[in-house]
C-alpha cells in the first residue's frame, strides 16, 4: 500500500484547520449568547453536521405549560432526544418578547444541581442556562435538565430561546447536530 498523496495530506490538514479554528467543543457549556433569539448566534457556530433543526431529534420544555405567574418560581426540565446521541449541551434564556424591554433578561434562573448552570451575557442583563460536564451526558439518547425559573414580576409575554447540540461523543465539533427552539411564555393571574 502506497502512503497517501498529497490532495490527501492536503484534506487531512484542511480539516485540522477547520477544528483547531473553532476549537473542542463546549463540554463545560457554550460561551454566552448562543441561543439564536435575537439575532444570536446557536451552537451552529462551533458544532457542524447537518442544516439546523435536522429530523430525528426532539427539543421540548416541561414546566411553563399555560403560562407563568409573575414573581413566582417555576419548575423547568429541558428534554432533548436524539437517535444517536452520545454527548449532549444545550443553553437558553428568558427575555421580554417586545416592548420597550424587548430582548432584556426576564427573571432569574437558579440551577437546582450540578448538571446546569448560570452565565451572564455581555453587559450582565440577561442570564443564560446551559449544561455543565456532568450534564452532557446523555442516559440512552436522552438528556435532561432541571432548573428554577424566577418569573418577572411584570405582566408582559417572555419568550424562552434554547439552542441544543448533539453530539458524537468524540470531542469533535464535526457530525454534530443543533436543534432550536422558541416558546413565547404569556402571564396569568397571579
Amino acid at each position: 500500500m502506497s502512503p497517501p498523496g498529497p490532495a490527501a495530506a492536503l484534506c487531512a490538514a484542511g480539516l485540522f484547520a477547520l477544528v483547531a479554528a473553532h476549537g473542542p467543543p463546549h463540554i463545560e457549556g457554550p460561551p454566552p449568547g448562543h441561543t439564536g433569539g435575537f439575532g444570536e448566534p446557536t451552537c451552529a457556530t462551533c458544532h457542524f453536521g447537518a442544516p439546523l433543526n435536522e429530523p430525528g431529534a426532539a427539543l421540548q420544555v416541561v414546566g411553563l405549560e399555560g403560562g407563568y405567574r409573575p414573581g413566582q418560581r417555576h419548575p423547568v426540565t429541558v428534554r432533548f432526544e436524539s437517535f444517536d446521541m452520545l454527548s449532549a449541551g444545550f443553553q437558553g434564556a428568558f427575555r421580554f418578547e417586545d416592548g420597550d424591554r424587548r430582548g432584556a433578561g426576564a427573571g432569574g434562573i437558579r440551577p437546582l444541581d450540578d448538571r446546569v448552570t448560570v452565565v451572564r451575557g455581555e453587559g450582565g442583563d440577561t442570564e443564560y442556562v446551559q449544561h455543565t460536564r456532568a450534564g452532557s451526558a446523555p442516559t440512552d439518547g436522552v438528556a435532561e435538565w432541571t432548573f428554577e425559573w424566577r418569573a418577572p414580576d411584570a405582566d408582559a409575554p417572555v419568550v424562552l430561546h434554547l439552542a441544543a447540540n448533539s453530539g458524537g461523543g468524540d470531542d469533535s465539533p464535526l457530525d454534530d447536530l443543533v436543534y432550536t427552539l422558541s416558546i413565547t411564555v404569556p402571564p396569568r393571574g397571579r
